[in-house]
């Protein structure tokens, strides 16, 4: 009686133990369990942040390569309006120059037969020379005009005939006429100073190339620089008489080459 009742009371207490010891497991599994989800929704969030963060950084760079391309088809756009421009700017670049190597070969050829026109007064003191783009054809006073004189006398307008026959061979250059004086002053009834005596002598010499040798009048300019533009120096004789002179500036039409460029 006594064994049994030991032996009842020793499974008494081993299922006791066993269910503490099932229940702490479960406890512990339970635990366990709960800290797995903690951890999963940990990672959840962290995946969730993440794959925000890559999807943010996936749509800038789809932006940014949006951008890109944009910005790439309008350079390739200017790209080749700068190529059509290098292009037609390189097409006009070689219409100036050829238009500006015909203008010089045309003062060129009406220096040479100006020299040869007036060859015969070569002697005279006549000067022909080919400066920047221009060509200067000098008349000393003494082949035009008496001292004083604004006034050509017929033999005077007859020197003028070779060089007004050139000119008309040449119909597009422009003919600015310049009347020179020495700086010694004149003041008589006709001439308050050398400004109004330089000036009318341009202004005889054009008159008579329209008037008498049919030079069109459209191309040509008259005026007077008085004693301010002088060759030589008028402290001698000598000097004085070379600053006394005419200047045909002799300047090749520039509109056509101006139309060129404004194309």
């Amino acid at each position: 009686m006594k064994s049994r009742l030991i032996t009842g009371i020793l499974f008494a207490i081993i299922i006791v133990m066993s269910s503490c010891k099932a229940k702490k497991e479960l406890l512990a599994s339970q635990e366990q369990n709960q800290k797995l989800q903690a951890d999963l929704t940990t990672c959840n969030t962290n995946l969730t942040n993440t794959t925000n963060a890559d999807n943010a950084k996936i749509a800038d760079l789809n932006n940014q390569i949006a951008s890109l391309s944009s910005q790439n088809a309008s350079l390739s756009k200017d790209a080749n309006a700068y190529r059509d421009l290098i292009k037609d700017l390189k097409a006009r670049q070689e219409m100036l120059n050829a238009a500006l190597a015909e203008q010089g070969t045309s003062l060129k050829e009406i220096r040479e037969k100006i020299i040869a026109g007036l060859s015969a007064l070569a002697d005279s003191g006549i000067d022909v020379s080919f400066r920047n783009g221009f060509l200067y054809v000098s008349l000393p006073e003494a082949l035009l005009f008496a001292q004083g004189s604004a006034t050509l006398g017929k033999e005077f307008k007859e020197a003028l005939s070779p060089l007004a026959s050139v000119l008309n061979n040449y119909p597009r250059v422009q003919i600015y006429v310049v009347g020179n004086t020495d700086s010694l002053k004149i003041h008589n009834a006709r001439f308050a100073d050398n400004w109004s005596l330089s000036t009318e002598r341009a202004n005889s010499i054009v008159r008579v190339l329209r008037d008498k040798y049919n030079v069109d009048p459209t191309r040509l300019l008259a005026g007077g620089r008085s004693k301010y533009n002088p060759v030589a120096d008028n402290g001698t004789k000598e000097g004085r008489a070379m600053n006394r002179r005419i200047q045909i500036v002799l300047n090749p039409d520039l509109s056509k080459l101006w139309d060129m460029m404004g194309q």
